[in-house]
């Protein structure tokens, strides 16, 4: 029982690590960006305006108007994808299962590109930029609602499952392709970038969805870990300690997939946050849920906030945060692979 408890405790330890390694990271990237100020002067304006001592210069606009709604953005975003990884994993009991396998994106992408290039919106009366975050939260759930529609009529196991959310993947990612062919070069620069990803756009009109949709799924998953647990056992294991595998798979990857929507439908296709982020937690703190969603969170922000950063530093004008990602996630997930080496990502 002592090596138990001293075992948590080791865990917490690490979760508390991620989360000064993100708030740090929030400070940090404020001093980054086209506005040239130090990160000490940025920390000092970013708490002027938070105390409401703001005295309207320039360094007041750029830090609290457009880097602070970024950064908190980026938090959110990480957080949020990292979770949604997490519970793919475990449903699936894949360690390569996550909101772009499931194609989740490849629906919100799908969405944003109608609204760019042709001006479609699934409700109308809606402002342009409104029109993109709508429709690509809407289409974003199309792939799961097709997942969960033939679960329904016909039982499905959790491979079965992934190979459908694969195929629909290809099946939008091609129709999308077929658009931006056919679009003009100004609407497909736009739809690209929406592809990519991109935390410029975010503002603080956006943060209330982000951060309520992100709190609220966040704490419901996090309260359903014992669950989630139970589901490591397998179906059978799963059904005899009266849990319904299939129902709380199709639960959870709902939840997994408005939480997804939720993010992407502001910031575009953001990748590699779902697949990284939970395997490095994971080494970290194991994969009991109770310890693992809040690691993933934590870590996952703090990966998006330091990749916003280099982001924001690249070139003239800086790179969309998604390029960012892709480029440090990659060689980053081949690293975990290879020194995990045979041992069970469970």
């Amino acid at each position: 029982m002592r090596e138990y408890r001293a075992a948590n405790r080791r865990k917490v330890l690490f979760i508390l690590l991620f989360v000064l390694m993100a708030v740090a990271a929030f400070f940090v990237t404020l001093g980054f960006g086209v506005f040239d100020i130090s990160v000490p002067d940025a920390i000092r304006v970013f708490f002027d305006n938070l105390t409401g001592n703001s005295s309207g210069s320039m360094a007041d606009h750029y830090i609290w108007d457009e880097r602070t709604p970024r950064a908190i953005g980026a938090l959110i975003i990480g957080a949020g994808l990292s979770v949604a990884g997490v519970i793919m994993q475990n449903d699936f009991k894949n360690p390569l299962a996550d909101p772009y396998t499931m194609g989740i994106s490849s629906g919100a992408f799908l969405g944003a590109t109608l609204s760019i290039v042709f001006g479609f919106s699934v409700i109308p009366g809606l402002t342009s930029l409104g029109v993109t975050a709508v429709n690509a939260f809407i289409f974003s759930l199309i792939p799961t609602a097709i997942i969960v529609l033939v679960s329904k009529y016909r039982r499905m196991s959790p491979s079965a499952m992934i190979l459908t959310g694969i195929a629909v993947m290809f099946l939008f990612s091609s129709v999308t392709q077929i658009i931006m062919v056919t679009a003009p070069s100004e609407s497909m620069a736009d739809a690209y970038s929406w592809r990519v990803g991109t935390l410029s756009a975010v503002g603080w009109e956006n943060l209330p969805i982000m951060l309520g949709t992100a709190a609220v799924i966040i704490t419901v998953l996090w309260l359903m870990s014992d669950r989630l647990n139970v589901m490591y056992a397998g179906d059978r294991a799963a059904q005899t300690l009266g849990e319904s595998a299939g129902r709380l798979r199709l639960v959870t990857l709902v939840l997994a997939s408005l939480l997804t929507a939720g993010m992407i439908c502001f910031t575009g296709t953001i990748g590699f946050i779902g697949l990284v982020g939970p395997h490095v937690a994971r080494i970290f703190v194991g994969s009991n849920n109770r310890y693992l969603i809040p690691a993933s969170a934590a870590f996952g922000a703090a990966f998006v906030l330091f990749a916003d950063t280099v982001a924001k530093v690249s070139g003239p004008n800086g790179l969309p945060v998604g390029v960012i990602c892709s480029m440090i996630g990659g060689p980053l997930f081949v690293y975990i692979l290879v020194k995990q080496r045979k041992r069970t990502w469970m």
